[in-house]
């Protein structure tokens, strides 16, 4: 995985941890209030799109990738693309269908996997994230981005802190350059001291 869906994925992580904080305080607070809906997306023509419908860069180019995958389904590229859209999207069940996909296409890409258990994570399904990412790890041991992700994983996830620095703590041993060390070893001592 590039170091920017890295970034992307860490990103995302702090984010989401940040906005369920945030959102579990809101509801305390204001437990008796109505809920506040969020205008609807407008499109170029100023139409209001549907709920839950992409932007429609993205509407149009998953359009022009399923026309391509349809073309060409042996192209596992195609449908990464069109499953990083959906992951981009916030929509996990659909990115993890067509990674899966993709996955049938060209097994074994370490990548693709990764971002498959990613989507399985936040769907809660924290066991087969840990199945997809031990498979990966099996085949590609010193794979940092499997080995973040898995950290994350069993800390949010599975609440198991020291099973998850344990894992980051050996990403280290095994990637001293790691892009993103001085976080990560920030992170393992916050969690590190937050247990005592």
């Amino acid at each position: 995985m590039n170091s920017k869906k890295f970034r992307v994925n860490l990103l995302f992580a702090l984010v989401v941890a940040a906005l369920g904080l945030t959102a579990v305080t809101f509801l305390l607070r204001n437990r008796n209030q109505t809920p506040i809906r969020p205008p609807a997306a407008e499109g170029a023509s100023g139409s209001s799109l549907p709920e839950n419908h992409p932007p429609l860069d993205s509407a149009r180019n998953l359009s022009a990738l399923e026309q391509l995958s349809a073309k060409d389904p042996a192209n596992a590229d195609y449908l990464t693309q069109i499953a990083n859209i959906y992951y981009d999207l916030g929509q996990y069940e659909k990115a993890a269908d067509a990674y899966q996909r993709s996955l049938k296409v060209r097994p074994g890409d370490a990548s693709v996997e990764t971002d498959l258990a990613s989507c399985f994570h936040y769907l809660g399904q924290h066991d087969k994230a840990l199945e997809t990412l031990n498979n990966v790890l099996t085949y590609r041991p010193s794979f940092a981005q499997a080995l973040f992700n898995k950290g994350i994983v069993l800390i949010s996830g599975k609440k198991d802190i020291r099973g998850g620095i344990a894992v980051w703590e050996e990403l280290l041993r095994l990637d001293p350059d790691f892009s993103r060390k001085a976080d990560l070893e920030q992170r393992i001592n916050s969690l590190k001291a937050s247990a005592k």
